[in-house]
């Protein structure tokens, strides 16, 4: 849940994970575990820092509403979903 998030956050920014990691300065390993579900308890210090990066809060990247967000995102961006 939260690896999807940055993820989608990181590719609507056009970031890869190696800049990412480096303007963010976190590990690129962890990054890209934690973007691909594989490590699924971030540190607070790192969310910080990648929220930051992505220009998003903590609260918005641990979220519980990711999927209603994505389908309002797409309705804004398209029209009216029918």
């Amino acid at each position: 849940m939260i690896g999807e998030r940055i993820r989608y956050l990181r590719q609507r920014k056009g970031y890869s994970l190696s800049r990412l990691a480096k303007e963010a300065e976190v590990s690129k390993t962890y990054l890209s575990n934690i973007d691909r579900g594989l490590q699924n308890n971030p540190s607070l210090h790192f969310l910080e820092k990648v929220a930051a990066k992505l220009g998003t809060s903590v609260e918005y990247l641990i979220s519980d509403d990711f999927e209603k967000d994505m389908l309002n995102n797409n309705a804004s961006s398209k029209g009216t979903i029918k």
